[in-house]
């Protein structure tokens, strides 16, 4: 059910005037052919939105007549331009948050278990003073999803949506090698961001409105939704509509 509804999500985040309404069907019906075949990650896997999103990115460019470089821009604009996706993805404070961070160390640890053939497999770097949080991340679950559906040069793309990640949260994101592109590792590099442009973005957003999302998220209750933070998101967006 999870997939389905992130898939329903992305079908209404990624609409784009380069897409016929009928292609767009396709390419939903493509992504919930390809989600029911890809390996389990595991339900609770905080990296399931990611994987998701590879396979909605397979699938556009299965059923799609663009490029993949097209493609990549119409899922980044589609993405930067969701309130609620900005609002949910939260701030470098809660980001770079020691609690925060020691539980990321906890998840790092049980990626080395290997549970699941197509996760990732992750070390955690607490900063350094050269930056705040790091990533090494050894095995990546969009690479080896790229590779079961024999298109392994679309990973690369997908790569591009971590600069949007960061910038969302004021964060500014260095990394000078990824697996996608057949490097050892992919190192992200986490330092906070402050910026006029920072602040100019932050303040042309609708206050009443993001307050009015935010109320609404931190109300679902907790004993129904165990979800992670990102699929909390993605049931009110289908539910609101404010994608």
């Amino acid at each position: 059910m999870t997939m389905q509804i992130m898939g329903c999500a992305l079908f209404h985040m990624t609409k784009s005037t380069a897409n016929s309404p009928e292609r767009q069907k396709k390419i939903l019906s493509e992504y919930h052919h390809i989600a029911a075949n890809a390996k389990d990650i595991g339900k609770r896997n905080q990296l399931l939105s990611a994987y998701a999103l590879g396979i909605w990115f397979i699938a556009m460019n299965r059923m799609g007549s663009l490029s993949p470089e097209q493609n990549c821009q119409i899922m980044l604009d589609g993405l930067q331009k969701s309130k609620l996706f900005r609002l949910v993805m939260g701030d470098a404070d809660h980001y770079l948050a020691p609690k925060r961070i020691e539980k990321q160390k906890q998840w790092a640890k049980t990626t080395h278990l290997r549970r699941y053939e197509n996760d990732w497999v992750v070390d955690v770097l607490p900063g350094n003073g050269t930056y705040d949080l790091g990533y090494d991340y050894l095995e990546c679950g969009i690479c080896k999803l790229c590779r079961d559906e024999g298109c392994p040069e679309l990973a690369k793309y997908l790569c591009k949506m971590d600069y949007l990640f960061a910038e969302i949260m004021g964060l500014r994101l260095e990394r000078t090698t990824t697996l996608a592109e057949g490097g050892e590792k992919c190192d992200f590099r986490f330092s906070r961001k402050i910026s006029f442009d920072l602040l100019n973005q932050s303040s042309s957003l609708n206050t009443g409105a993001l307050y009015k999302q935010k109320f609404a998220l931190s109300s679902i209750p907790k004993n129904k939704y165990k979800n992670t933070q990102m699929e909390k998101m993605l049931h009110l967006g289908i539910f609101l509509k404010l994608f």
